[in-house]
């Protein structure tokens, strides 16, 4: 198969109970006068295809054009099936697929070409993730050869974890180096939001 250089599917992954944020979805808290959401797909523009998976607010603002939106069979059954879900749609041709939580307000165009040049840089059966300053892995927050993920996720069960759609895959680690907050960083709890908060007021 011959790569297309430059062309991936973007899936986010917007379910969860958000717990700590009183049931709100994460994805539609605002940062720096956007949803995250919104600045995810932003940043995600140049992909082939943008999947978003999961339920959102009945308020929400519509998705831009060309933006799909899938559930989880059942819904609420994790990750991983909500992975598999984005991949339905996926473009057959797409060797490429970034697979990101919905909660990344910092996510740019420019850490997605990061990771598509680590992954093609390490031939196309590789994948990249970045790490986050304490060397861990963010699955989250990384980009996959479309087909081997496929054939993983033709296998999850309900509640499998999504780190099992990444099996037999080679994992190429990317650190973030510059000085503008990190594209792996999520906002998990209030604290997380209210950081992500000031960073987008300090970059305005």
């Amino acid at each position: 198969m011959v790569e297309h250089q430059g062309g991936f599917a973007a899936i986010i992954l917007i379910g969860g109970k958000a717990r700590r944020f009183a049931g709100c979805a994460k994805s539609e808290l605002v940062v720096g006068g956007s949803t995250i959401l919104e600045r995810m797909l932003a940043a995600a523009e140049g992909a082939v295809s943008r999947v978003v998976v999961g339920t959102r607010p009945s308020d929400a603002a519509p998705l831009p054009q060309g933006v799909l939106q899938v559930l989880e069979d059942p819904p609420g059954t994790g990750p991983a099936r909500a992975v598999q879900a984005g991949l339905a749609v996926v473009p057959d041709d797409c060797d490429r697929v970034a697979i990101l939580g919905g909660d990344l307000p910092f996510l740019s165009a420019e850490a997605l070409e990061m990771l598509l040049q680590h992954a093609s840089g390490a031939g196309p059966q590789s994948g990249a993730l970045f790490c986050d300053n304490a060397g861990r892995r963010q699955w989250l927050c990384g980009l996959w050869p479309t087909d081997l993920v496929r054939a993983n996720a033709a296998e999850v069960e309900p509640g499998s974890p999504a780190r099992l759609l990444f099996d037999g895959i080679e994992v190429n680690t990317v650190t973030w180096e510059h000085a503008s907050p990190p594209p792996w960083f999520d906002c998990d709890t209030p604290e997380d939001l209210d950081q992500a908060r000031t960073w987008a007021a300090d970059l305005k």
